[in-house]
């Protein structure tokens, strides 16, 4: 009898279980037959953490026409711990973009002189400058002092210098201008650097004095900001490389190399904001507690407010695993004794936050309300089983959305009103509100052309259709939960 043929190219479920995959789209035959959850054909990264006395896997011959391969290795041995990155994806044939490369040369602008990059080709040089001047200002969500964006502050340096860093951002630029211009054979571009980035990662985590450097932790953090914003509009399945920051961070306190400098802050509280925002997609306690070093985000002092925040919300992510367990338990969603209290006490620390609208940071102002009001929805629901259409949570719900609106969409804070947005507006019932957050997410991507603006609206639809059907508001429908189960993956807050 034939065995399972293992499908390179097909859904994840298939590949998975070993199976050959009809690679129907958006889900395939299998899985549309047995009911699965077909988890899609996007890339896919995983960090995974293991001991330096872990076994090498056996390594097999890659078919370099259908797939990158598996990429595997440890650190020194005198590390406290290794990472491993695993990484496949379906290479677009160079034969069908050689022809696109002229007139991608002429349509990035202005022209940049070689001198600037010494080393790099014309194509990259003009990728590069694209990534400085055009889309790290868009990732940014802390405000440009003199013009100039925290990512290209504390990075502009790190990518002149070949290494895994330089390739992901030109992969981001690859991939960003071919969405602008509507190129999509510029995907090429994109995945060529992508694969050189993960195999120059795993060159400076061998390494012991790049392991812990600030253009390593940099990388990781730029691949899990490309994955987020930039992952497959149906096959949303993008790599969580916190764990590798995570384990980056652990060794450099270990070590004592853990910098203060204004850039080793940059990136730290880049990986706390992700932390943070990623617990509450997966319904779990952060990766790390993040204390006293995570004072602002992006490490911009002006943004300190909306950090202060996030503490209270990482505490929230917390308590959603002690809530859940209780009532696991108890079998009822009423929390009592010491749980109860908490909410209590988290409930207090929220109303107790108050903020100056100073006129010239009025933007920052309005988001860290924002902010308080979402984050006061997301303890009822964790505290108290509560959402809409309870009068308290639609009084959080039109104050959070009355203060996203006061912020211009093109200002760099709306870069960080994903989850404000989301929260506030899964528990919308109004019909004048929803429209405002559909018009909002769609501003949003006009302005950025982030895909995940595009999915996380899709999957705002997704829980108001939930919604509805419950007739009596969805009372008892989790947002976050909705998408979990429907789409099988966290929704893409950060």
């Amino acid at each position: 009898m034939a065995g399972h043929t293992r499908s390179r190219t097909g859904c994840w479920t298939c590949r998975e279980a070993g199976y050959k995959c009809d690679e129907q789209k958006p889900s395939c035959g299998r899985c549309t037959r047995l009911k699965k959850e077909c988890k899609g054909y996007g890339v896919k990264l995983k960090w995974k953490i293991a001991t330096s006395a872990a076994p090498t896997p056996r390594k097999r011959p890659a078919k370099r026409s259908q797939s990158v391969g598996m990429v595997s290795t440890n650190s020194p041995k005198s590390a406290t711990s290794s990472i491993s990155v695993f990484s496949i994806m379906s290479a677009p044939t160079p034969a069908s973009v050689a022809s696109s490369h002229d007139s991608f040369e002429w349509a990035l602008t202005p022209t940049v002189s070689p001198s600037l990059h010494p080393g790099l080709s014309h194509t990259n040089q003009r990728l590069l400058h694209y990534w400085l001047k055009q889309l790290a200002p868009l990732i940014s969500a802390a405000p440009k002092d003199g013009g100039t964006s925290s990512f290209q502050v504390h990075l502009a340096s790190m990518t002149y210098v070949r290494g895994a860093l330089q390739s992901t951002v030109l992969s981001m630029a690859a991939t960003h201008f071919g969405l602008v211009s509507g190129d999509t054979t510029l995907r090429f571009e994109a995945y060529k650097h992508q694969h050189e980035a993960i195999h120059l990662l795993q060159e400076a985590i061998e390494d012991p004095h790049q392991a812990n450097a600030d253009p390593t932790l940099a990388t990781v953090m730029m691949m899990q900001i490309f994955a987020r914003l930039f992952g497959d509009e149906e096959e949303a399945h993008a790599a969580n490389h916190l764990t590798g920051a995570r384990a980056i961070i652990a060794r450099r306190k270990a070590r004592s190399s853990n910098s203060t400098s204004s850039s080793a802050q940059f990136l730290n509280s880049l990986y706390a904001y992700h932390d943070i925002l990623s617990s509450v997609s997966r319904g779990s306690s952060p990766l790390d507690v993040h204390g006293a070093e995570f004072t602002a985000i992006e490490g911009s002092a002006k943004m300190s407010s909306i950090a202060e925040i996030l503490q209270v919300v990482a505490h929230i992510s917390k308590f959603h695993e002690a809530a859940k367990a209780e009532r696991l338990l108890s079998q009822t969603s009423d929390l009592q004794g010491d749980n109860f209290n908490l909410g209590v006490q988290l409930q207090q620390t929220l109303s107790n936050l108050t903020f100056d609208l100073d006129t010239i940071t009025l933007d920052i102002s309005f988001t860290a309300e924002a902010y308080r009001h979402a984050a006061f929805i997301y303890l009822y629901r964790v505290w108290l089983d509560m959402g809409s259409p309870n009068p308290t949570t639609l009084k959080h719900v039109q104050e959070c959305l009355a203060y996203i609106e006061q912020v211009p969409v093109d200002s760099p804070l709306a870069s960080s009103h994903v989850w404000p947005l989301f929260t506030a507006g899964c528990e919308a019932l109004n019909a004048t509100q929803r429209y405002f957050v559909r018009e909002r997410f769609r501003a949003m991507y006009e302005s950025r052309k982030f895909p995940s603006l595009k999915r996380v609206l899709r999957d705002i639809e997704d829980v108001w259709a939930v919604k509805d059907a419950e007739k009596m508001g969805g009372l008892k429908v989790d947002c976050i939960q909705v998408i979990l189960r429907r789409r099988g993956r966290e929704v893409d807050l950060a």
